[in-house]
């Protein structure tokens, strides 16, 4: 019987247990969301403080320490063991059964010792006293006040701060792009310097020099952390050792052949040179100029011969300023086959070949040093602009910085408008319309007052100094102007200098050569 009844009160704490470990279960989830949400306002503030982490990070970081906490506040009283006697123990505490429970269990394991009635009598105490708990409201499943309280206090304290602008999170996306930006460039770089490793043209010394400067700058963007003003210093670096090795007169060798081909375009002859020339296919254009000096094939017609050697006439005017020895060999053959010496002819063609193979090894050599200039160039900007700084065109101490300000300071006083900031000048010293012939009108050149540096003293009417409109500083009276034609020479050796001094791609340096040439008055 005892054991029977027992079992009965051993069945009530056990169904009070699980009773117990949901409520506590609650209050956990509701205490360790409170401690994850707090850890999230602590590591939001800190982003506030210092850029480690941005705002979206941390409202996810946030939410995932809120919904950890809870979990772990939830599942804690389920894993925690909770012996017969402790969980007595707790009942008798929490429901108040003055210790009945408790001393129930300590009579069965005889660690209490009693006579049997007052054994029986006590047990049977126990069981009436547990059928009369209503454990669900003496014991309500419900949230703790104060730990709900803390929960909606520091959500709330969460949410401002997470909507609140946050100016770290401007660092890390500067932070970021430049990241991006210079794995780019990292990837181009290296594009870049297969293509030199390839390329034609180059002098073992001249390859190794851009090697060894696109190496460095990629060593440098490759180091973590790299901040943009390193970024763009080493790539800055890079662009002044390749500066060194541009070659001024490629792209006049450049233009020279390419009007060449537009002279040799209107012959079957030389059709497929003008071809090869135009796209670039310097050494295909050489061997196909070399085949004229060969023995194989169809010997050509007197009037044949005489046609060829009018397209090399054509072909050494075209590049005689460019490339003077190129066009002493066309003209050489053009004479040879004029007056028929085939020896000569071929002698003077073939050595024409060579040479304009050389002058496209060049191009080609000279344009792997743009290439890789250019890439510099777009890194740089693209870096500095990643970082919050100056847009790609107005970067300060690039390879070309003190030669860009002359290029500036040149446009400032050339033709087209320079020396005026509206842009205005250009407009006031040109007026003709392209092909109409009409003539220039004269632009305004005033005296420079106190030229000889003689202090002036300009003070306010009736202070002294001369009244508006009087005075000894009225020594121009009206608009002096002067001829645009005496003007443009020196506007024009100007803008030669910064055109030279400046860095511009190859073969982009005639448009701006015929720009100003368009400027250029009549006779």
């Amino acid at each position: 019987m005892d054991k029977r009844e027992f079992s009965h009160l051993k069945a009530y704490l056990w169904r009070w247990s699980l009773w117990l470990r949901l409520r506590d279960s609650l209050t956990g989830m509701v205490w360790g969301a409170a401690v994850g949400l707090g850890v999230g306002l602590a590591l939001a503030l800190a982003a506030r403080l210092w850029p480690w982490l941005p705002t979206g990070e941390v409202m996810t970081l946030a939410g995932l320490l809120t919904g950890a906490g809870a979990a772990l506040g939830t599942v804690t009283p389920w894993l925690r063991p909770r012996p017969l006697r402790r969980l007595a123990w707790l009942l008798d505490r929490r429901l108040g059964l003055a210790e009945r429970l408790t001393t129930a269990w300590e009579i069965r394991r005889r660690r209490l010792r009693t006579t049997p009635t007052l054994a029986r009598l006590q047990l049977a105490d126990a069981l009436r006293a547990a059928r009369a708990v209503d454990i669900r409201s003496r014991l309500p499943l419900r949230a703790p006040r104060r730990g709900a309280l803390l929960f909606l206090t520091l959500a709330v304290a969460l949410a401002v701060s997470l909507y609140l602008p946050n100016p770290q999170d401007e660092v890390l996306r500067r932070r970021a792009a430049v990241a991006a930006a210079i794995e780019e460039q990292v990837a181009a770089l290296e594009e870049a310097r297969a293509e030199v490793a390839q390329a034609e043209g180059l002098t073992e010394a001249e390859r190794e020099a851009l090697l060894q400067a696109l190496d460095e700058a990629i060593a440098v963007l490759d180091e973590s952390p790299t901040t943009p003003e390193e970024a763009v210093a080493a790539l800055s670096e890079a662009e002044r050792s390749l500066a060194e090795l541009q070659d001024p007169g490629a792209a006049a060798v450049q233009e020279g052949l390419s009007r060449a081909a537009e002279g040799m375009a209107d012959s079957e002859l030389t059709q497929g040179i003008a071809e090869a020339l135009a796209a670039g296919e310097y050494q295909q254009a050489a061997a196909m100029l070399s085949s004229f000096a060969g023995t194989k094939g169809e010997a050509l017609t007197r009037e044949q011969e005489l046609e060829l050697a009018r397209e090399l006439a054509q072909a050494a005017e075209a590049v005689a300023d460019s490339d003077p020895a190129l066009a002493e060999q066309f003209a050489r053959a053009a004479a040879a086959i004029e007056s028929g010496d085939i020896a000569e002819a071929r002698a003077a063609i073939q050595e024409a070949a060579r040479q304009m193979g050389a002058a496209g090894q060049r191009i080609e050599g000279q344009q792997a040093v743009e290439s890789a200039l250019s890439q510099l160039q777009e890194g740089r900007g693209q870096i500095a602009a990643a970082g919050g700084g100056q847009e790609e065109g107005q970067l300060a101490g690039g390879a070309q910085g003190g030669q860009a300000g002359q290029g500036r300071q040149g446009g400032q006083t050339g033709p087209g408008g320079a020396g005026n900031q509206d842009g205005q000048a250009g407009q006031a010293g040109h007026s003709e319309d392209a092909g109409t012939g009409a003539p220039y009108s004269e632009i305004y050149a005033p005296e420079r007052i106190g030229a000889e540096g003689t202090p002036l003293d300009i003070g306010r009417e009736g202070e002294g100094g001369p009244t508006t409109g009087s005075g000894s500083l009225a020594t121009n009276p009206g608009q002096p102007t002067v001829p645009y034609q005496e003007v443009y020479a020196a506007y024009a050796e100007q803008a030669g200098a910064a055109l030279e001094g400046s860095y511009i791609p190859l073969g982009m340096k005639q448009y701006v050569r015929d720009y100003f040439s368009s400027l250029e008055p009549e006779p």
